[in-house]
């Protein structure tokens, strides 16, 4: 008679997941505790548990920390520029102040339903490193160019003070992220929910309203 085979007795095996499924979860407990943590406090190891992984199953698909973080930030581009390109073709046609009215919106939307990508931001910002160079040529740099034709126009219409360049695209980007990434702080100072939607269409209102010479 043929014996059975039988599989040994102890941890089960977990169920296999798809190559992209996998690196998707990865990312995702990447971004959450490069956030947290900056880049030298998140361990390789603590990454791998949060996305419910091996260890090795980490490093077969990103063989050290700096690559993962590279990765991990690629995937934020995607998402941002995913979110804001469905917005601005949606606006294609309006006068310039309908469109940077949109605009702005849609990019409060994005801070509210990403704030690591803010608080990533300021922890890489508060040293210097390849890292930060990194940033600044790939996401900072591309963002900022986009933009600054749309604001140019807006200044010469008078609708926004005219101001040097720099300074109204870093106003904007910390007016649009600030209640999003101390959420905790605003929770805790006026008893309210940031990821609530009411809260996210109010904070863009006030802010459209604030910067906007009608």
């Amino acid at each position: 008679m043929t014996a059975l085979a039988t599989r040994p007795r102890g941890r089960p095996a977990r169920t296999a997941r798809p190559v992209e499924e996998t690196r998707s979860v990865i990312l995702e407990a990447a971004l959450k505790l490069f956030s947290q943590r900056g880049f030298q406090g998140a361990a390789m190891r603590d990454i791998a548990a949060l996305a419910g992984v091996e260890h090795s199953a980490l490093r077969y698909h990103y063989s050290d920390k700096a690559t993962l973080w590279r990765a991990a930030l690629a995937r934020l581009i995607v998402d941002m520029n995913a979110h804001m390109a469905a917005g601005w073709r949606a606006t294609a046609g309006l006068p310039p102040l309908d469109r940077f009215k949109a605009t702005l919106r849609d990019y409060v939307r994005y801070c509210a339903r990403h704030p690591e990508h803010a608080r990533i931001m300021v922890q890489e910002a508060m040293g210097e490193s390849d890292r930060v160079a990194w940033i600044a040529d790939n996401i900072v740099g591309p963002q900022h160019r986009g933009m600054a034709r749309l604001l140019k126009t807006l200044m010469d219409q008078g609708h926004l003070p005219r101001l040097p360049m720099r300074n109204l695209i870093y106003m904007l980007s910390a007016a649009a992220q600030s209640p999003f990434t101390l959420a905790g702080e605003v929770r805790h100072a006026y008893g309210v929910d940031m990821s609530d939607d009411a809260e996210i269409e109010r904070h863009a209102d006030a802010l459209i309203a604030l910067l906007i010479r009608d």
